[in-house]
């Protein structure tokens, strides 16, 4: 488990109101609540981020879930969700190849063998 550390915050009236009611609402106390508001909102922010930086090739689709705390399979699916086309991971491309070439002089082996 995480160390709780104390945070010092300042904000407007107006949106401590909505976090009183928020917490009012969930039968939570206003720290508590401050703190699932705060999670929930760097989660949806951290996820914009993630796929915008994977939209402009920043960050592979395993990249994006390591950093999100999902599973490729479930990043695969939150891309879809956002009509972000699958990109074709440059590493992967580079392991593939060799195996591609691997194959080829294995054939042409046996087929010079065989003549």
């Amino acid at each position: 488990m995480d160390s709780i550390r104390r945070v010092n915050t300042t904000m407007p009236e107006s949106l401590l109101n909505k976090v009183d009611l928020y917490s009012e609402l969930n039968l939570e106390d206003r720290a508590t609540a401050i703190r699932q508001l705060v999670a929930e909102g760097l989660r949806i922010k951290l996820q914009e981020t993630v796929l915008d930086q994977y939209r402009k090739g920043k960050l592979t689709l395993r990249q994006g879930a390591e950093l999100l705390g999902i599973t490729c399979l479930e990043m695969n699916e939150l891309l879809r969700e956002n009509r972000i086309p699958l990109m074709r991971d440059v590493s992967a491309a580079f392991r593939r190849k060799p195996k591609k070439a691997h194959r080829l002089s294995g054939s042409s082996r046996s087929a010079s063998g065989r003549s």
